[in-house]
């Protein structure tokens, strides 16, 4: 059973590595030229789930997902193919 002691250090590493991450990504914001005046420099904790720079819409080219954005498979749907051909093949025989 886990002591309160390891529990209380499990949460403020988790939390000292948000902060973390935040400051670093308010660091990139800024070497981008966002001001106190940009949402993202203003409230800083916006960024702790996404990137500085991104600009958060899926359909983006920069930003989105390159697989969903030109319809291409996943491995999983691609080696789905694969078998299904490969016993499709031997059913035939």
């Amino acid at each position: 059973m886990m002591s309160r002691q390891d529990e209380k250090d499990k949460r403020s590493q988790r939390i000292h590595a948000d902060e973390t991450a935040i400051q670093k990504q308010v660091k990139i914001a800024k070497a981008h030229g966002l001001t106190n005046k940009d949402k993202a420099v203003k409230e800083p904790h916006r960024l702790a789930k996404h990137h500085a720079m991104d600009c958060g819409q899926p359909g983006c080219m920069l930003c989105g997902n390159p697989r969903k954005l030109f319809n291409q498979l996943t491995k999983q749907e691609k080696s789905f193919i694969q078998t299904s051909k490969w016993t499709d093949d031997e059913l035939n025989d």
